[in-house]
């Protein structure tokens, strides 16, 4: 049996309920006496359509933007129809065009909302993620042999977002209850006409697949209840997650403040202090792994499991190997560009204490 449905205004409404509780200086901007407009980003397809209708609903006061990427035919018409519809419900709208010099997915992703948080302008922005979107990136974690945090559920509202790294002031996801059904449903209702990006069916984005022919089959063995009981578990594991991002923070903290205040945790232009490995050594490995991303913070890529495990190693398992190599940000303001090709970029042991350092290639490892 299918579950009964709810509008995505009520969705919407549960989440601002939420807001006051957990955020309520950011409820405050939403709702009050001077209250601050947000930014919706908006597609067309019926998700975003669905969260300006229930927005507005919920008596925000909405700009719709819509990212025109150009990549496919009629963008530009597409475009204009969303910002029509936007109008009509009730919302001031933006039609924001971007070129993207790369194919696939992920550029035309950081330019939606590197547009979404220039036009921000510390404003808040939310997105049309829904429960459905949550079991399909679960099921793709999954596939890929991921850990707590790529399985975990998205947040309900976050400042770690590309969006707020452009300006945003933070990034807000109402819908994350909500499935790409009920926003349909609320579509017709409205009498909205969605667009279907043809993406969304392409064979060639393994998303679309399980969205087309996996989740179906499991619908079919499993229930129509298949889609809402894997968003239900990436949302307890989010929880869990979160969880222990705090109780790793607290640690890097007290291990600070042992260290009479001296600054671990890594930011943008200083490299952080060395941590001592016989304090993190104590801790439980799910704990650890966080330590060191806290402690990495934005001096480093993106970390793997491979990279968390070799780097664990040198606290718990430590034989007298070599430093590990970890992938170069995407900026660090202190370092010549050049010197990422003649440099590694190393997590290193010595005399118990790990550093985060730049070696050059050819030096011998110690």
């Amino acid at each position: 049996m299918s579950r009964p449905h709810i509008s995505t205004a009520a969705h919407t409404q549960r989440w601002l309920e939420w807001v006051q509780r957990e955020h309520p200086g950011i409820h405050e901007q939403l709702t009050g006496s001077n209250p601050q407009s947000v930014v919706v980003g908006l597609s067309g397809g019926a998700d975003s359509l669905a969260l300006v209708h229930a927005a507005i609903r919920a008596g925000l006061d909405v700009e719709a933007v819509v990212v025109d990427h150009q990549l496919q035919v009629g963008s530009a018409h597409v475009a204009a129809r969303a910002a029509q519809q936007a109008e009509t419900l009730g919302a001031r709208s933006r039609v924001v065009t971007v070129n993207i010099a790369e194919t696939g997915e992920g550029p035309a992703r950081a330019a939606r909302y590197q547009a979404l948080g220039q036009v921000a302008e510390g404003r808040g922005v939310l997105v049309a993620h829904t429960a459905s979107d949550d079991a399909e990136g679960f099921l793709l974690a999954l596939a890929r042999g991921s850990g707590t945090d790529s399985l975990a559920g998205m947040h309900a509202l976050t400042t770690e977002h590309p969006a707020v790294h452009s300006g945003a002031g933070w990034v807000g996801r109402p819908l994350l209850h909500a499935t790409r059904a009920d926003t349909e449903r609320t579509c017709h209702h409205a009498e909205l006409d969605f667009w279907v990006d043809p993406h969304n069916e392409s064979a060639d984005y393994l998303r679309s697949r399980i969205r087309t022919e996996l989740l179906p089959q499991m619908r079919a063995i499993l229930g129509e209840a298949v889609v809402d009981n894997l968003a239900v578990s990436s949302r307890l594991l989010r929880d869990d997650a979160t969880a222990l991002d705090q109780l790793a923070r607290h640690q890097l903290q007290a291990m600070e403040d042992q260290r009479g205040g001296e600054r671990l945790a890594s930011d943008k232009n200083d490299q952080p202090a060395p941590l001592d490995c016989r304090t993190i050594a104590t801790e439980l490995a799910a704990v650890r792994r966080r330590i060191y991303r806290a402690w990495l913070g934005e001096h480093v890529g993106p970390l793997t499991n491979a990279h968390m495990e070799a780097i664990d190693a040198l606290v718990i398992a430590w034989t007298g190997q070599g430093p590990v190599s970890v992938p170069w940000p995407t900026h660090w303001p202190t370092m010549n560009p050049a010197r990422r090709t003649t440099h590694r970029l190393v997590v290193r042991r010595q005399n118990r204490q790990l550093f985060l350092d730049v070696i050059a290639r050819h030096k011998e490892t110690q």
